[in-house]
């Protein structure tokens, strides 16, 4: 199986690397920390699963945007491209928010995650909350994973 984590945050990246590594140590682990990095990877190594971060920014911190603007939505976006791309990747979204964009504008992760899985039902699996100091996030992505029928 080939992974791709997209995520932005240093900790949570970390967190989650970790995670795949001492649980999947076999299999191929790529990572982007932004939007358009994460759809180049996806193009260039066809994952089998994203493991995406929902709040992204454009490009990353060292590209040529470093003040690229966060998009509270940046993970749907992500799946959107995907969707146009030709490929079969799995997506499980990973947060630490419970709730994304401005009011009045609010939407709840439980809301996202029903809107989600109707829009992309080709590609999206699921959203799992991510706590740093709580290690249930680990077993509800490993759930996730193992209940899919990759390889």
């Amino acid at each position: 199986m080939r992974f791709l984590v997209v995520e932005d945050d240093e900790n949570k990246r970390r967190s989650i690397l970790d995670f795949l590594n001492a649980h999947y140590a076999d299999e191929e682990v790529v990572w982007s920390a932004s939007l358009v990095t994460g759809l180049r990877e996806a193009k260039r190594v066809s994952p089998d699963l994203v493991i995406l971060d929902m709040t992204l920014p454009n490009y990353d911190a060292s590209g040529p945007d470093p003040d690229g603007r966060m998009h509270a939505f940046g993970g749907k976006e992500f799946l959107r491209q995907m969707a146009r791309m030709s490929g079969t990747s799995k997506v499980i979204v990973v947060t630490q928010f419970e709730s994304f964009g401005e009011a009045p504008n609010v939407t709840g992760l439980n809301d996202l995650d029903a809107d989600l899985k109707l829009k992309f039902p080709d590609h999206y699996i699921g959203a799992v909350y991510y706590h740093a100091s709580i290690n249930e996030w680990q077993k509800n992505l490993e759930t996730m994973i193992e209940g899919l029928e990759l390889k």
